[in-house]
């Protein structure tokens, strides 16, 4: 009878708490202000732009850095939500651009910064891939996350590389990739690419340069579900036949962020 009784409180326990929920936002490139309003629209910090997102988990999917106006603080605030986060049993789960790839591989050109203050934030972004407090890619719910998007070339080159292609197996593999990239400074890896439509000598790119039409055209149908950036587009759009849901909308012209619950995607749209 006891064992029951324990049994029943759990499962009204289970019930009664909230269901995670997971916060996407696209390139912020050093859109403070609208990036801030986003947050705390989504319930993830408050007024004195503290973590109020408890268990919930904010995905930011890299490029942070240059064109806007305050990148740096933009950076400083992750930093701090990250930490506030990981206190309150949520997650703030960071993602590398091209622009942070860039700074990481001390090509400073597009970095916004100049060459010292580069050099400084190259080498802090070099400890937190490290530490794995920022990766290439994550896996949640079915849902794989990258900067660009992988592409049918890579998938099959993942393939001979793994017992099994899930968004879980492939989000460990390239994060496994990437950090040691980072620490023996080796590019050479597919992953690194940088496709034809971005100025680079591949017709397909990796998960930092790919052009989105590129990704599209790869496959017909994408054989894990993404969630990408990178390549701006007019709107978060969840069903485009593709297998894959773009995030980039431009802070600077609109504020959209895509929420899941459980494993159900929803737009969301900042008026």
């Amino acid at each position: 009878m006891r064992q029951f009784c324990y049994t029943v409180i759990i499962l009204f326990m289970q019930e009664q708490r909230p269901q995670r929920q997971v916060v996407v936002i696209g390139d912020v490139h050093g859109q403070y202000e609208p990036f801030v309003i986003m947050l705390r629209h989504a319930g993830l910090i408050d007024g004195d732009l503290k973590w109020t997102g408890g268990r919930n988990r904010l995905v930011q999917m890299g490029d942070i850095f240059d064109r806007g106006p305050k990148p740096r603080q933009v950076d400083d605030l992750l930093d701090s939500l990250q930490r506030q986060a990981n206190a309150s049993q949520g997650e703030v789960i960071r993602l590398v651009g091209n622009h942070e790839l860039e700074l990481l591989m001390s090509n400073f050109l597009i970095s916004g910064f100049n060459k010292e203050e580069a050099k400084l934030v190259r080498d802090k972004l070099k400890r937190q891939v490290l530490d794995f407090e920022i990766r290439a890619a994550y896996a949640y719910k079915g849902f794989l996350f990258t900067h660009a998007g992988v592409t049918h070339k890579l998938m099959k080159i993942f393939k001979m590389q793994l017992d099994e292609l899930t968004e879980n197996n492939v989000a460990i593999l390239t994060n496994m990739i990437f950090r040691e990239a980072i620490k023996h400074e080796f590019f050479r890896h597919p992953i690194f690419n940088i496709s034809i439509h971005r100025s680079g000598t591949d017709k397909f790119g990796g998960i930092f340069w790919e052009d989105l039409d590129d990704l599209l055209a790869s496959c017909p149908r994408s054989e894990l579900r993404q969630v990408v950036g990178h390549t701006q587009v007019d709107e978060i759009v969840l069903d485009n036949g593709r297998n894959i849901i773009p995030v980039d909308v431009g802070l600077h012209r609109k504020m959209q962020y895509l929420r899941l619950v459980g494993d159900q995607p929803e737009v969301v749209t900042v008026t």
